[in-house]
């Protein structure tokens, strides 16, 4: 398929152009002359692509471009101003639909101009050269590939360039993880240098220090009762004799209060007794007296007794009464003093059994005292008998170890955390991180087994940089890139077979007839229609 009639009016800079094309057509004229508006004209045609903002002339309402190929295609294409741009495509005795879509398919992108190709970056080679390969994918895919939907992508370029960002992506986001895993890990290597060497402190969490001070304390404790046990048994026969001495004292004492007690009690009696005899003579004495009042009493009754016998037989009888109330006071002192002595004496009595009660008693209790110290020597042997003592420092040692150990605790959970929740994360987004950029820098490979490869030597790798065998396209000679430039025109021309030479005046004039017989080449082999332009 080639282009065989070309009409232009309106269109850029050209007025009106007419043309009846050849296997070979060479445009010429000077700077401005409208050579490469006719090279847009033709991609306008099929694409409807333009480079440029204004294509209508300036003045004019609207443009056409009419294209007819050798196999009968028509494309009658109006570019309006005011109205929308009309596009119409017929073809001898076949429906055609009149779409953009139809025509794309004879024109694969942009018209292809080699040349130009050879001034673009290498970024731009390589997407040109990556639109060759026609790789489908979804984002379904992405998501199945990387298990996730990566972001600060551009997926409008092609699926290996998409890769090769995805790749370096992940390589970006590892090489932060893995800066924070070195700083993680330096941190977890300064609570780990604190620690005591092969720290484990779960092992030393589990222990409580409590139960090793409580095994130190019940130690002791069985310690001193044995010692105590021990000196029971060893004074048994020392306390058994302070016992039966202090028992002795202690009657000794009793009997000297009670000595004590009689002689207060004798001195008293004696002195009741004292008392009594005093009381007695003065009973006498005034049973004396009253006999001698009554003698003298009577004399003078004698004597007076005529003239005073009533007066003196009065005072006689009061007298009598006088003393006999007196002797009677007398004889009920005595009487009570008796029976005071009497009471002494029945103290006295008492007091004998008391004593021996007391002094039974204090043996009593003395003998007691020893059985109890006999039955705490049973049980002090048997405590002996059935325990042995027991090493106290090793437990302290242990006790003390345990707390010093567990003093470490806190460092330890602080790494722990530290590995659990920011270490072990980091490194496990670090092995996804990896298993992703291996993931995209294999995926090339598999892509490319899908496809065929449209120009020879043409190789992908991981990071979605073009080679040419082995070489980098920049690293392509300029004669290489030309070459190169041709086999992507022979791949891009589509349907079409339009290849566009537009600047044939920057290629050097020797490698010039080189060029011409390659693309004659090309012309016959591809039945290609060729435009070319030349100042």
């Amino acid at each position: 398929m080639k282009i065989s009639r070309l009409e232009i009016s309106n269109f850029v800079g050209i007025s009106e152009f007419k043309i009846d094309l050849g296997k070979i057509n060479i445009l010429t004229g000077p700077v401005e002359s409208g050579k490469t508006s006719i090279i847009e004209a033709i991609e306008k045609g099929f694409s409807n692509k333009s480079q440029r903002v204004e294509v209508i002339r300036h003045g004019e309402e609207d443009a056409t471009i009419f294209i007819k190929t050798d196999d009968g295609l028509e494309i009658d294409r109006k570019l309006r101003s005011n109205k929308a741009d009309y596009l119409k495509v017929r073809k001898a005795g076949q429906a055609v639909p009149s779409t953009e879509k139809f025509l794309k398919q004879f024109l694969k992108g942009e018209l292809f101009k080699p040349l130009e190709f050879c001034t673009k970056s290498p970024a731009e080679q390589a997407k040109i050269i990556l639109n060759l390969l026609e790789i489908h994918w979804t984002m379904d895919d992405i998501a199945n590939w990387f298990g996730e939907i990566p972001t600060d992508i551009n997926y409008d370029e092609h699926i290996l360039q998409v890769l090769g960002q995805i790749v370096k992506n992940y390589f970006s986001q590892r090489e932060v993880v893995n800066r924070e895993i070195v700083v993680i890990k330096a941190q977890v290597t300064g609570y780990k240098n604190e620690l005591p060497k092969n720290y484990d402190g779960e092992e030393w969490r589990s222990k409580k220090v409590s139960e090793y001070y409580q095994a130190v304390s019940d130690a002791e404790l069985l310690n001193k009762q044995r010692e105590n046990a021990t000196n029971l048994i060893e004074g048994l026969e020392g306390r058994k004799a302070r016992i039966k001495a202090e028992a002795e004292t202690e009657k000794q004492t009793k009997r000297n209060e009670m000595n004590q007690t009689r002689h207060e009690i004798e001195e008293y009696r004696q002195e009741i007794v004292h008392k009594i005899d005093t009381l007695k003579s003065a009973i006498a004495q005034k049973d004396q007296k009253m006999e001698q009042s009554d003698y003298a009493y009577n004399l003078e009754m004698e004597r007076k007794f005529l003239q005073i016998r009533d007066e003196y037989a009065l005072k006689k009888d009061r007298a009598r009464q006088e003393i006999q109330a007196g002797v009677k006071d007398l004889e009920q002192q005595v009487a009570n003093h008796e029976k005071t002595i009497y009471g002494n004496d029945l103290e006295l009595t008492s007091l004998l059994g008391t004593e021996e009660n007391a002094l039974l008693s204090i043996s009593e209790k003395a003998d007691e005292r020893i059985k109890t110290e006999e039955a705490k020597i049973e049980s002090s042997r048997k405590l002996l008998a059935e325990t042995v003592e027991v090493e106290v420092e090793p437990l302290k040692l242990a006790a003390a170890q345990v707390a010093h150990m567990q003093s470490f605790l806190r460092d330890y959970d602080l790494m722990a955390s530290l590995i659990r929740e920011k270490l072990a994360p980091r490194e496990e987004l670090a092995k996804v991180l990896t298993a992703r950029i291996d993931k995209g820098r294999e995926m090339p490979t598999e892509l490319l087994k899908t496809t065929a490869l449209p120009i020879p030597g043409l190789a992908v790798d991981g990071e979605g940089k073009i080679r040419i065998g082995k070489t980098l396209i920049d690293g392509l000679s300029e004669g290489e890139q030309l070459q190169l430039a041709f086999r992507v025109a022979k791949t891009q021309a589509g349907q079409l077979k339009l290849i566009c030479l537009d600047g044939w005046n920057k290629i050097n004039p020797t490698e010039r007839p080189g060029l011409r017989r390659k693309s004659a080449r090309m012309i016959f082999n591809m039945s290609w229609s060729r435009l070319r332009t030349e100042t």
